[in-house]
């Protein structure tokens, strides 16, 4: 209990604020409700408005690994988590991830936000990694010169191991964002593949029902 009570003395302000936002948070989805309160109809439920934006903004790259060392998708065992810190490290004003680790407030510096709690009691400041456009060669460098993954300081990089051979039967069906202009995409592999059917000068459109079976021989 000693334990718990520092925590809960250092999480005071984060405590508070909790307490104030959950009710207030349970009277709005109750409040969801209140549309369907005694009316004759076979589903009832939430009234709700769902906005979707797809891609915006983008997908955060910057500080996680490649693609050429990513793992696949469709593999389903469970190795250990690999050492460093994987967020986005992009500037804390930028629109990438808002709500990301880089941008969590240190409870004990007020004012100052970081990543990890090592950082926040450092006198260590948050650097991004460059702004999280575009990367700029070697997939993992960077602008600062920083790590990927993130160590803390004077925690020295293990030696990177060989990564684990993936046979095509493992290779599972990626979702990667693609030119409609060219329709060139960036592949799992890294590389950049072009896709002709993909392009606004595609020479027919495709039908749903082309959709669900494989593309012909050559695309």
């Amino acid at each position: 209990m000693s334990s718990v009570g520092d925590v809960a003395l250092t999480y005071q302000p984060a405590i508070e604020q909790l307490l104030v936002l959950v009710p207030q948070g349970v009277a709005m989805v109750a409040a969801g409700e209140v549309a369907n309160l005694n009316t004759k109809q076979d589903y009832k439920g939430q009234f709700l408005d769902f906005n979707l934006n797809l891609n915006l903004p983008q997908t955060c790259s910057t500080g996680f690994l490649p693609a050429q060392q990513q793992r696949s998708m469709s593999l389903t065992d469970f190795p250990d988590r690999p050492p460093g810190e994987l967020y986005c490290r992009v500037p804390q004003d930028s629109p990438f991830n808002v709500r990301g680790a880089r941008n969590y407030p240190c409870l004990t510096r007020p004012g100052k936000r970081a990543p990890t709690v090592k950082m926040c009691e450092s006198d260590e400041n948050y650097a991004p990694l460059n702004d999280g456009y575009n990367w700029k060669g070697d997939p993992n460098a960077t602008l600062s010169g920083q790590d990927v993954p993130q160590f803390a300081p004077g925690e020295a990089p293990p030696q990177a191991a060989q990564p684990r051979p993936v046979t095509p039967a493992q290779v599972g069906l990626p979702a990667v964002a693609y030119d409609p202009a060219t329709g060139k995409y960036v592949g799992p592999d890294g590389r950049v593949y072009t896709q002709g059917d993909l392009a606004g000068m595609a020479s027919s459109a495709k039908t749903w029902q082309q959709l669900l079976v494989p593309p012909p021989a050559g695309n």
